[in-house]
């Protein structure tokens, strides 16, 4: 494949549509400076697919633009069009299969016959961008596959443009890399790797979220299951329920109706009997009064007699008791005078019994403080011996101390003086290992403080070129800061109104909304019209929906319509008939309804006057209906007005005012402050219809100021950008500034530090040189004391254990006279405890002995207290029984009078009870009957009221009447409690499942569908994920299979080319280590003749730029591109080198096509077309002469 023409048109320079046919060999572009040479190779870089505009010498893609001068204006768009032309090896290249596996390397299909291959590349103002492979619209990515793998490409070694030899010289290993990669045709594997591992990552994320789906979904079903469950009960519930509570209803109401009329029956009859009881009870009372007149007399003088009794029995009974009760104290006192006398005696006892133990203990603790003192004076004995023994022991302790001291302390010095030794040799090797250091650090600093010149130079030289950039992007960015505040400002402006008719049409559509609501579940309608509303909502139709009346009129419409408003509009009678039928089957209320046709309807008698008909809109179906209804009705101004009207009307008529008063045809007047309820209907009809044209203006404002808006954001977006890529240039800049100003302070500071560490390192030298000969002598002189250490720890060791045998003696005899203290010291002890104990048992029996003698007088006490009160108790029992005497005799004739005055309280009580017993039995039986009417009438209107309740549960659940039960078989089996109560079960269960889901069935197998296809969706992702891991573990094999080939072979072409550039020279080049798993990068390593092998940054100017000629050349012969592009390449190279490189062009023209641009002779000269570029106009590109001739 080889370059067949390229056509610019637009692009930089070339303003005109320009054509460069471009034959096999070589070919040259000639031209003087400034003239639009080097653009063809950008225009060839371009449509091959490059993104960067500095890679194109340029600010900015549109800088690809032709940007005008003085005869002619910018372009709006560029345009480069790259012919190649097929080969027979290129047309045997397969078609890519498409197998999935990642390593194909065929061309698309389309392109596997095609013999031609036009690439072209569009790029307009307004930054859009347009490819075509053979006119046919593509990708970028295509273009870019396209030449993957085959040298040609935007950074592959086809093209090599000015300045790209040193970018190749001075590029790291990993970029080195790229190169090689490049020839081994692995670029289109990366390509396809780092797609294929987007893909995988897209994968990963699809099946998460499938997953996220598919586990919402789960929850989901398991919630619909337990739905689904539950309406499945629920129905089958209910329609149990249903048959059940109504047999039970039927049961209850044919059981309460029969119990009903028994029971008013029954209430009948006691009624009259208790009418008959109340009127035998009023004679009865009238008899029984005097006779209790006369009782209460006697029983008065009864209750007089009663009280004197009691009093005199009260006066005998008190002088019994506190008769009694001194003789039982006198006893009390004389017992407790004798038992006094007995404990005065046992005290007696006690107390001698206690003064004989006082003063046995007393002489007790005599003997043991006697014990005390002896044990105390051997135990001071034994101290004193010890003490003595201890005296001598001390010296012996420190004369062993202070021989093991110079036993350490003499091992001490003998291993100090062989560290020292030690330390004296390791001393000596390492000063000779620093000066030896440091004499190479010397020789390297000096050749990093030459560097460091060079580089510094180079800072200076950038850092004011960068500050005189940054100084021009600072002001450009200034104005384009001014410009974003001025749109930003009417950015605001145009959000404040955008939010102001946004909420305003919210406003508008909130209140039709409501309307709407309010219409669509017919508020206001009786609920027989609300259901036919809904039944045939596209025939039926509100009257005040079908009037569009304006508001100053709707209370006059109101007043002259009434409730018709509220009435149901349909097409004909037929309809109007059906209707009500409906409403009478389906028991769904009642409501008036007005068919719209003219059958049988009068004709209208237009009276004179302004008719209200005239002054409302209705459509033409309903204007016959309307006439009827309105034509006979007239519009005043007011009261009077109407008055006057419908006093001088020929026939009857209807006169209303806009405030809502009426005259009717009979002269009923009708007003008022309060509007009628129908009113309400024609406003909300009006309003709809008023909001829903206000809604629409709304929204075409807010749509308009939403564009505006938009517009004023356009603008400002674009001057973001604008602002946003200056402002990543400035920084960019001021990054690059900052950077070049940190490596001019670095390198200041590395030349400062490393001239000091070169003056410390000399002075460090001659220091390490004398201290390396005082470390010899220190050696030699530390022997013999060594020897002067080791006898000394021998002649102290020896000492040592003299010492320690006096010790061993001393410790024996010290701890025998220890022992012996030991013994002396718990008799001691025994004693003093011993003392201890008698000295508090004495105090002890002191203290109960003045206890005894307190207690034996409180005793005596006692006892003379108790024998005095006993013979004063004697006198006072004496006083009493005289008392009591006196008291009894008066009682007894009280008594006699009392016996006689209750006989005849008893005769006249016989005559009473009997009496009272007869009205008692009448109000017992008043009371029964009182009882069992009210229990008659509370059960009567118990079941009347069940009945009732029972009415209005079948009319709530089921929507039937009380006769509709009927009907009902009723099973006379004895089990109506057991069937209500089962009734009662499953209405509570109804209750418990609460509110059911009724589509929760469809629903969860809609579900359970979408889990089928996710779990397939989701299989088939990791499945792609399989695959896709395989793809990419074959690429990276093939890759480095590939590399590693092509490495292999390009060492081998470099070794051949490099001594044809390099006479007797040898180039190599090095696998690196890579860093942080990366891959590994490529160093290239030269010797020219009779220089040491070397880095290639090493190499002058010229020996670079051949150094790569002959690697790109090398990669040539290892996989040869269709063509090569050099952009003065051969401008470093002096006349013997340009020969060698002409050479090697000469040579590889045979296999690839060579386009030069040259300003050197030499090489024009092997080229087989010569072009040349010339600008005639300013700025205007122009080829002017183009010559061919046959190779040599």
């Amino acid at each position: 494949m080889r370059i067949k023409r390229i056509e610019l048109n637009g692009f930089k320079s070339f303003l005109e549509r320009t054509v460069l046919e471009l034959p096999l060999g070589v070919t040259a572009i000639v031209g003087p400076n400034g003239c639009g040479k080097s653009n063809i190779v950008d225009a060839i870089r371009w449509v091959l697919g490059e993104q960067s505009p500095k890679h194109l010498r340029g600010e900015a893609m549109e800088d690809v633009i032709f940007t005008g001068n003085g005869e002619s204006g910018p372009l709006g768009m560029a345009e480069v069009t790259l012919l190649l032309e097929r080969d027979e090896r290129d047309l045997e290249r397969p078609a890519a299969p498409g197998d999935g596996d990642g390593v194909d390397e065929g061309l698309p299909a389309a392109l596997a016959e095609a013999s031609e291959i036009a690439i072209t590349r569009r790029y307009f103002r307004s930054g859009e961008s347009e490819y075509f492979i053979n006119r046919m619209p593509c990708r970028l990515r295509d273009i870019t596959e396209l030449f993957l793998g085959t040298g040609i490409g935007t950074k592959a070694y086809a093209i090599i443009e000015q300045g790209r030899v040193e970018q190749l010289v001075n590029a790291k290993p990993e970029e080195v890399r790229l190169f090689i990669e490049e020839a081994a045709g692995t670029t289109r594997f990366r390509s396809r790797k780092l797609a294929a591992e987007r893909k995988m990552e897209r994968t990963r994320d699809n099946l998460v979220r499938v997953e996220d789906v598919v586990r919402e979904i789960e929850r989901q079903m398991a919630s619909l299951e337990r739905q689904a469950r539950r309406a499945e009960e629920y129905h089958r519930i209910k329609d149990g329920l249903r048959a059940l509570d109504l047999r039970v209803m039927a049961a209850r109401q044919r059981a309460w109706s029969e119990e009903t009329r028994t029971l008013g029956e029954r209430l009948a009859a006691v009624r009259a009997e208790e009418a008959q009881l109340h009127d035998a009870i009023r004679r009865s009372r009238g008899a029984t009064a005097e006779a209790r007149v006369r009782r209460s007399a006697d029983e008065d003088r009864l209750r007089v007699c009663d009280g004197e009794i009691a009093e005199q029995r009260l006066r005998a009974g008190q002088a019994r008791t506190l008769g009694a009760g001194l003789a039982v104290r006198q006893t009390e006192l004389v017992a407790r005078a004798a038992d006094a006398e007995r404990e005065l005696g046992v005290l007696r006892l006690r107390l001698g019994d206690l003064e004989e133990e006082s003063r046995g203990a007393a002489e007790a603790l005599e003997r043991a403080a006697v014990e005390e003192r002896d044990a105390g004076a051997q135990q001071r004995d034994a101290e004193a011996r010890l003490e003595a023994l201890a005296a001598e022991g001390t010296p012996l302790d420190r004369m062993v101390e202070e021989a093991k001291d110079a036993v350490v302390e003499a091992s001490a010095e003998e291993s100090r003086l062989h560290n020292m030794g030690e330390a004296l040799r390791r001393r000596h090797e390492e000063l000779e290992g620093r000066r030896r250091k440091l004499e190479d650090e010397q020789r390297l600093r000096g050749e990093r403080l030459r560097a460091n010149g060079r580089d510094a130079e180079a800072a200076r030289e950038a850092i004011t070129r960068l500050e005189e950039e940054r100084l021009r992007l600072g002001a450009e960015r200034e104005v384009l800061a001014e410009r974003q505040l001025e749109i930003r400002r009417e950015e605001a402006a145009r959000g404040t109104a955008l939010e102001g008719a946004r909420e305003a049409a919210r406003q508008i559509g909130s209140r039709a909304d409501s309307l709407r609501e309010l219409h669509a579940r017919h508020e206001g309608c009786k609920r027989g019209a609300a259901g036919l509303l809904a039944r045939q909502p596209g025939t039926a139709a509100l009257l005040a929906s079908v009037l569009r009346v304006p508001a100053a009129l709707e209370r006059a419409v109101a007043a002259a319509l009434g409730t018709r408003l509220a009435q149901i509009v349909v097409p004909d009678t037929a309809s109007a008939v059906a209707a009500v039928g409906w409403l009478r089957e389906s028991n769904a209320g009642s409501a008036t309804v007005l068919p719209r046709d003219a059958e049988r309807r009068a004709a209208v008698i237009v009276p004179a006057g302004r008719r209200l008909l005239d002054q409302i809109d209705v459509d033409p179906q309903h204007w016959a209906l309307a006439e009827a209804l309105l034509g006979q009705v007239l519009l005043a101004d007011d009261l009077g007005h109407a008055l006057a009207l419908w006093r001088a009307a020929s026939h009857p008529v209807t006169v209303v005012t806009p405030a809502g008063e009426a005259i009717d045809t009979v002269g009923a007047v009708t007003g008022g402050s309060e509007p009628p309820l129908e009113e309400t209907l024609l406003a909300r009809a009006r309003e709809l219809r008023e909001l829903e044209g206000t809604l629409a203006a709304a929204r075409a404002d807010l749509a308009r100021e939403e564009r505006a808006l938009a517009e004023v954001q356009g603008r400002d977006a674009v001057l973001a950008e604008a602002a946003r890529a200056a402002d990543e240039r400035l920084q960019a800049l001021r990054l690059e500034l900052l950077a070049v100003e940190k490596d001019r302070e670095r390198l200041e500071e590395e030349r400062r530090r490393i001239t000091a560490e070169l003056e410390v390192e000399a002075l460090e030298a001659t220091g390490v040189a004398g201290e390396g000969g005082q470390v010899a002598d220190e050696i030699a002189a530390l022997g013999a004391r060594r020897e002067r250490a080791t006898q000394a720890v021998a002649d102290r060791r020896v000492e040592l254990a003299n010492r320690q045998q006096a010790a061993a003696a001393w410790r024996e005899r010290h701890g025998a006279a220890e022992r012996e203290r030991t013994d002396a010291a718990v008799r001691a002890a025994g004693a003093g405890e011993r003392r201890r104990h008698l000295e508090a048992a004495v105090v002890r029996a002191r203290a109960m002995l003045a206890e005894v003698q307190e207690r034996l007088a409180a005793v005596a006490r006692r006892a003379a207290e108790a024998a005095s009160g006993a013979d004063t108790a004697a006198v006072e029992a004496a006083a009493a029984e005289a008392e009591r005497e006196a008291a009894e005799r008066q009682a007894a004739a009280l008594t006699l009078e009392r016996d006689g005055l209750r006989g005849a309280l008893a005769e006249a009580d016989r005559g009473l009870s009997a009496d009272d017993a007869a009205e008692a039995s009448a109000r017992e039986r008043l009371d029964v009957l009182g009882q069992e009417r009210a229990a008659t009438e509370v059960t009567l209107a118990e079941r009347r009221l069940a009945l009732e309740h029972l009415a209005a549960q079948l009319a709530e659940r089921y929507g039937l009447g009380p006769e509709a039960l009927a009907d009902v078989v009723i099973e006379d089996d004895g089990e109506d409690t057991e069937r209500a109560e089962h009734a009662e079960a499953l209405r509570a269960r109804l209750a418990r499942l609460g509110d059911v889901n009724p589509a929760a069935a469809g629903e969860l197998e809609e579900l359970r569908t979408r889990r089928e296809f996710l779990v397939a969706q989701r299989t088939d992702l990791e499945r792609s994920l399989d695959d896709l891991r395989r793809t990419i573990a074959k690429l990276t094999r093939t890759s480095r299979q590939r590399f590693e080939e092509t490495f292999a072979a390009a060492n081998e072409k470099l070794a051949e080319v490099f001594p044809k550039l390099f006479p007797n020279g040898k180039a190599r080049l090095e696998l690196i280590p890579p860093e942080e798993g990366g891959e590994p990068g490529i160093e290239i390593v030269v010797q020219p003749a009779g220089k040491k092998l070397q880095s290639l940054g090493l190499l002058s100017g010229g020996e670079k730029a051949l150094t790569a000629t002959a690697l790109i050349l090398s990669l040539f012969l290892i996989r040869p591109t269709p063509f090569c592009l050099l952009d003065e390449v051969d401008a470093p190279l002096d006349e013997a080198n340009i020969g060698r490189f002409n050479q090697l062009v000469r040579e590889r023209a045979a296999t690839s096509q060579f386009v030069l641009i040259t300003h050197n002779r030499r090489t024009m000269e092997v080229a087989d077309t010569l072009y040349g570029i010339t600008m005639e106009r300013a700025g205007v590109s122009k080829v002017v002469a183009v010559r061919l001739r046959e190779a040599a």
